[in-house]
């Protein structure tokens, strides 16, 4: 049974088989479909193996349901039935795309389907079978993101749960080696029965983020704001939480600083790390976006920890793995993107047209990673404001690095 009484008896779990297409009414009784994937006008996705011998990255798009409300709500006032919530993922594979691919596969089902009675049978699932680092992962973490439940939604406790019961599964009861990073965005609407990039709302949009791969948003004037941090040692935040470990710290030879074997402090996987302190616990960012999102962040009394907000009309959110952030700025994405949607001077590109587009710069830089990118309308899409603030250094930079394979192949 669960401790704290805020989360009550409840066993809140759907068994389904998991979507990815939007249906809608569509007048007259009839009903229209938007598949995920297959809506460029609405979801841009594009991914590449550059030079590598094979391509590692994985994304994932699906639609998923979950109880409406969460236990804080007063029973007087909880709705019934499920709330339609959208996720978009990137996940950047190593040493295989294994895991990559399970998390592609699986992961939206492990949050749609995670049942919140079992919460803490994880950290202790963790602390008898893992050990190490997991010894001092008690039941006050798992309180934590208890107390970040409002009376909106569940997310909060339900998708940092999920990760780390998706990566205990594939990485301790099936003890495959092979890690991934991820980057997770959950979007929904305030107003039922209404998607999130339709115009005049509010939506809700949590950010899960483990490991180097990448959220930005661009507000309604073309800036760039990025939603994640990268978990790397160096990190503060890192070498706080592994500080007891710190023995295990050093500086290779190109001078990134390592965890053991490890470039990222958290993903899925890397199971000789894992208890050491590799882990994919999420850090998670909740924003507000679309229209009075400010208003409403600032008099929710939902709003017990920091809610961001961005003006609204926010024009998109762009995920991608290191393939792409390593070689390209924030701010030269969100200007690529727009760049794309003016292309022929009209708003005719696409979001798929832009997500090809920031991978195929990041290739044309010399980048020699495995490169994906998503690009997820918001309702501020083409209302934006904006003028190209990377344009001449995209150029400068495009040029130079074609200069510099010409001498590399003139030297061939």
């Amino acid at each position: 049974m669960l401790r704290d009484p805020r989360l009550g008896p409840i066993r809140l779990c759907w068994r389904r088989h998991l979507s990815t297409t939007y249906s809608f009414a569509a007048g007259g009784g009839a009903r229209g479909r938007v598949a995920l994937l297959k809506a460029p006008s609405h979801l841009g996705h594009y991914t590449s193996r550059v030079n590598r011998p094979t391509n590692e990255d994985r994304y994932a798009a699906a639609l998923m349901e979950v109880p409406r409300g969460s236990s804080l709500t007063p029973r007087s006032r909880r709705e019934a039935g499920k709330q339609k919530v959208f996720n978009f993922s990137v996940f950047d594979g190593h040493g295989g795309n294994e895991c990559s691919q399970f998390l592609a596969d699986n992961l939206a089902k492990y949050v749609e389907e995670f049942d919140l009675a079992t919460v803490y049978d994880i950290a202790k699932d963790y602390r008898k079978n893992v050990g190490g680092y997991w010894r001092h992962w008690r039941d006050s973490e798992v309180e934590h993101y208890v107390s970040r439940l409002n009376s909106q939604d569940d997310l909060q406790l339900r998708v940092p749960m999920a990760f780390l019961k998706a990566d205990y599964d594939f990485t301790v009861r099936d003890k495959r080696p092979a890690g991934s990073t991820c980057t997770s965005v959950y979007i929904y609407s305030h107003e039922p029965d209404t998607v999130f990039w339709e115009p005049n709302q509010v939506s809700s949009l949590l950010v899960a983020h483990v490991g180097d791969t990448r959220a930005i948003l661009s507000d309604s004037h073309g800036s760039a704001h990025r939603l994640t941090a990268i978990h790397h040692p160096s990190s503060p935040t890192e070498t706080e939480r592994l500080s007891r470990y710190a023995s295990s710290f050093f500086t290779d030879s190109f001078g990134e600083e390592r965890f053991g074997r490890f470039a990222n402090t958290r993903a899925f996987g890397d199971a000789i790390g894992k208890s050491r302190g590799i882990t994919a616990e999420p850090q998670l960012l909740e924003c507000l976006i679309g229209k009075d999102a400010n208003r409403i962040a600032a008099t929710s009394p939902n709003n017990h920890h920091s809610i961001k907000t961005f003006g609204g009309d926010e024009g998109f959110v762009v995920i991608v793995s290191d393939g792409v952030s390593d070689m390209v700025s924030d701010q030269e994405i969100v200007d690529l993107v727009m760049a794309t949607a003016y292309k022929s001077g009209s708003m005719r590109g696409t979001p798929q047209d832009a997500a090809k587009e920031v991978v195929e710069f990041a290739q044309a830089l010399g980048g020699d990673d495995n490169a994906t990118c998503l690009v997820i309308r918001l309702p501020g899409w083409g209302k934006w404001t904006w003028t190209d603030k990377t344009g001449i250094l995209r150029e400068d930079r495009l040029r130079d690095a074609l200069d510099s394979q010409n001498r590399r192949d003139r030297r061939a």
